[in-house]
C-alpha cells in the first residue's frame, strides 16, 4: 500500500526569531511526546552549504553574475548536491563551525537572492518529500525563509498536505542578545565589548530581513490576515481541518523551553487531528 503524503508545517520567518530552536523541540516533541514519524527539513541550511561551496570555488560572492555562472554550471550543481549530503552526516559541532558563522549567514543572503539557487533548494525538496513518504514520515517540519509560496508549490505538486504555517518575527535586538548569550542581561549592562559585538550583529540582522524582504524570487512575507501571537502566551485556537498560518512574535524575555512549548502544543493539534 502506497503511504500516505505527509503533513507538512513551515517555520519560516526573520533571522534570529528562534524558529531554529523552536523546530528542532517541536520535532523531539512530535516524535517524543506523541509518537509521530518526523523529518526536519532546514532549507536554510542548502543555501549556507551554497555560500561554502561556491566561496571553496573562488566565486565573488559580491558579483551576481559571477553566482549565478557558478550556480548554473551543472558539474557544479551536482558537486553541491554532494556536499549538502556530506553536510547533512556531520557532527553538530562540525557542522556548526563550518555553516553557521555570521559571514556564511550574511553571504547566504546573497545566494539566496539568485533565482537559480531558489530552484536549486525546490529541486531538493521536492526529492526529500518523495523520499519522505516513501520512507512513512507522516509530518515534515521544514525550517527555512519564504515557505508559504514554497508549501503551496509542494502541495501542488502532490508532495504533501500543506497543514500550518508559522512566520517568527523578532525584534533584532533581543535577537542578536540571545545568540550571543546574553539573553538574561540588559543591553546597559554589557561591556563596551560585548555591546559593540551587539550591535554589529543587529545591523547585521536588520540586513539579512531586508534583503530577504525585498529579493525578487521567493521573498519573505508575513501570512495575510493571519493572527498575530506573542510568545509565551498562544490562547486556545481552533486550527481547523484546513491550512492554519499565523505569525508569532519571540521578543519577549523567556526560556527555551517557554518559548517553544507553546508551539510544539499548536502544531500538535494540528497534525493531530
Amino acid at each position: 500500500m502506497t503511504n500516505p503524503v505527509p503533513k507538512l508545517i513551515t517555520f519560516d520567518g526573520e533571522a534570529r526569531s528562534g524558529k531554529g530552536t523552536i523546530v528542532q523541540a517541536t520535532k523531539d516533541a512530535l516524535r517524543d511526546t506523541y509518537g509521530h514519524h518526523v523529518m526536519l527539513i532546514d532549507a536554510g541550511q542548502v543555501f549556507r552549504c551554497l555560500v561554502v561551496a561556491a566561496a571553496r570555488a573562488g566565486v565573488n560572492l559580491d558579483d551576481p553574475a559571477a553566482i549565478d555562472a557558478f550556480l548554473g554550471d551543472d558539474a557544479n550543481a551536482e558537486a553541491s548536491v554532494r556536499f549538502v549530503k556530506e553536510v547533512y552526516h556531520m557532527s553538530k559541532s562540525e557542522r556548526d563551525a563550518l555553516l553557521y558563522t555570521n559571514q556564511v549567514g550574511a553571504d547566504s543572503a546573497k545566494i539566496g537572492a539568485r533565482p537559480l539557487s531558489q530552484a536549486f533548494k525546490d529541486e531538493l525538496l521536492k526529492k526529500w518529500l518523495r523520499d519522505a513518504r516513501v520512507e512513512g514520515f507522516d509530518v515534515v517540519l521544514l525550517d527555512g525563509r519564504a515557505l508559504e509560496e514554497t508549501g503551496q508549490m509542494l502541495e501542488r505538486e502532490g508532495l504533501c498536505d500543506f497543514v500550518m504555517g508559522l512566520y517568527f518575527v523578532c525584534d533584532p535586538l533581543v535577537g542578536a542578545m540571545r545568540t550571543l548569550g546574553f539573553a538574561n542581561r540588559r543591553f546597559e549592562e554589557l561591556n563596551r565589548g560585548q555591546a559593540a559585538a551587539v550591535d554589529e550583529l543587529v545591523e547585521q540582522i536588520k540586513a539579512r530581513n531586508k534583503a530577504d524582504r525585498e529579493r525578487a524570487v521567493q521573498p519573505i512575507v508575513v501570512p495575510v490576515g493571519a493572527p498575530r501571537f506573542s510568545l509565551p502566551d498562544i490562547p486556545a485556537v481552533d486550527v481547523g481541518n484546513g491550512r492554519f498560518m499565523a505569525t508569532i512574535d519571540t521578543s519577549e524575555k523567556q526560556t527555551k523551553h517557554q518559548m517553544s512549548q507553546p508551539v510544539i502544543a499548536l502544531v500538535a493539534q494540528s497534525v493531530n487531528n
